[in-house]
Formats: C-alpha cells, structure tokens, sequence
C-alpha cells in the first residue's frame, strides 16, 4: 500500500516546483502518460469519494486517491515569447466505460479566475445532447458559488473533437506509469481518463468578455471539476465532497476546491512555497525513519 503522507507530500512539492508537468511549448499529447501533466491537489487532501455520484453511472464517477490523483492539467505556450497562446489541457480520471462505448456525459472544469469564489467560466466536454464538442462556456447568473447556484450557458466557442484535442483512453500502466491499481472506486471496472484540451487565448477572450481582463498564462486560478447529464449543471458528481451535487454550501467549505494553479501549470503557495517545501522534507524525514525502525 502506498505511504499517504509521502506522497501526499511529495505530490505537495512536485506541484510547487512544477514537477512533473508538460514541457512548455510541447505540444498537448492526449494520450500521453500522466508524467507529462501536472497532478492538480485538493484544499481539503483528497481528491474525491467513490461512487458517490447521484445517478448510479460509473461513466460519471469521478474517482481518485492521493496516489492516483482525480485531476490533471497541462499547458502548451506555443513555444513564443506571448503569453496568451497555446492550448490548456484537461485530464479526469472516471469509473469505468459504460456501455455504449465512448464517453456520453459532460465533464466540466469549472474556473474562478479572479479567485472571488465565484465560477467565472467552463471548460467541458460535452457529449450528449447534440454533437459531441469541447466548448468553453459561460457562467450564468445567479451566482455559481455553490452546487445549488451553477448555472452554465451556452455562449461560447465549441471545438470539434480530433485527436489533438480529445482522449477516451482506459488507465494502464502505460498511461500512469505510477499506478498501483487501475481500479481505484473498486467498482470492478477499470478507470478512464477523459483529456481534452481547448486554445487558451479562446478562454482568455471568454473571460475578458465577462469582466476578467488581464488574464495570462501566469494567473493563479482555482478549479472546480463535476459531471452531468446536460451542459447545464452539475448534477452527477463533484470532485471533493462526498456528493453534495445540491448543496448551497460554497464550493471552500464543501472541498471542492482545488489549491491556486497557473494555467501554466504552477502551483501558487498558499500559505507559502517554504511551508510545502517544509512539508515535502517532513515527510522523507518521516519516511527515512520508517525505514531505520
């Protein structure tokens, strides 16, 4: 069994130094192995609860553990000196493959990018109700602070799905060379990761347009991730809280949240780069003396 304060710890000062992570101006490979992204971490510790989505469908059970993180990004800048371009990748890792084969539901990232706990806008796959896209849309009023308060729209770019953009692959030692077990909700189904990727001026644009001007490749953001049978809300599962798809509680206080990341994918301290860095040597500290009992 792995040690969950080692890596916990080393996820913790991996993601501080940007370790590991997709090379900047290296193209987004969907199927890559998870090496090439950056392991997104929770406020609350663990990623998320399995089987505690609404609807009963593994497809749409978000799953994951400290060793086998839930969520992943990554980051192409396009190899240019603007800090505006390239593409920002998305990776989440689900159930199982229901069947029909092929993802059917929506997965959404949800970004708060003036970090006021409110969503500002979401990026999604969008695999049911029409044509299968990826699409950056807009957060609708009311508020979008809270499960009960998601209102997602559908203004906004969508993107065809090839495969430079988009990836339905089952999890394999290949694809998580890190992997103890490929089926961690132990459903008795192996786990998918859902990829996809959409161009980041695209969502700087979305979110200049809602009043968030500014934005770069350099600006902290906090994640909410969720699925759903529509593009709408997020009414199957939420990455975090056990359930809660129709809380009024904020997405802080439900741990739903994820820790402050760059869209190129570093890790911005909170409360600080030498309390992590702090933690990481704890924990090899505790690890060393593991070994010598």
């Amino acid at each position: 069994m792995p040690d969950v304060r080692s890596t916990f710890t080393g996820l913790a000062l991996a993601s501080v130094l940007g370790l590991p992570g997709a090379a900047l101006g290296a193209p987004i490979v969907m199927n890559s192995p998870t090496t090439s992204w950056t392991p997104v971490i929770y406020t609350a510790g663990g990623p998320d609860y399995p089987n505690d989505q609404d609807t009963g469908q593994g497809e749409a059970d978000i799953v994951g553990n400290l060793a086998h993180p839930a969520f992943y990004t990554a980051f192409d800048d396009a190899g240019t000196s603007a800090l505006t371009d390239g593409m920002l990748g998305f990776r989440i890792r689900l159930g199982e493959d229901q069947n029909p084969a092929g993802f059917g539901k929506v997965a959404a990232v949800g970004i708060d990018a003036n970090l006021d706990g409110a969503l500002d806008v979401y990026v999604m796959v969008r695999n049911t109700g029409g044509p299968s896209r990826n699409a950056i849309f807009n957060a609708g009023p009311p508020a979008n602070v809270s499960p009960s308060t998601v209102n997602i729209t559908s203004t906004g770019p969508t993107y065809v799905q090839t495969t430079s953009n988009y990836d339905w692959s089952p999890v394999t030692i290949t694809i998580d060379p890190s992997a103890t077990i490929f089926d961690v909700d132990g459903d008795g189904h192996v786990d998918r990761f859902l990829s996809f990727a959409v161009p980041f001026q695209d969502l700087v644009n979305r979110l200049s347009a809602v009043g968030i001007t500014g934005v770069d490749q350099n600006t902290p953001f906090q994640y909410v991730i969720g699925t759903s049978t529509n593009a709408n809300t997020l009414n199957q599962d939420i990455s975090g809280p056990n359930g809660g798809t129709s809380s009024s509680s904020t997405w802080a206080v439900l741990g739903a949240t994820t820790l402050r990341y760059s869209a190129a994918g570093t890790q911005v301290p909170e409360p600080g780069t030498a309390f992590l860095m702090g933690l990481g040597l704890f924990g090899l500290g505790l690890r060393r003396r593991a070994t010598r009992r």
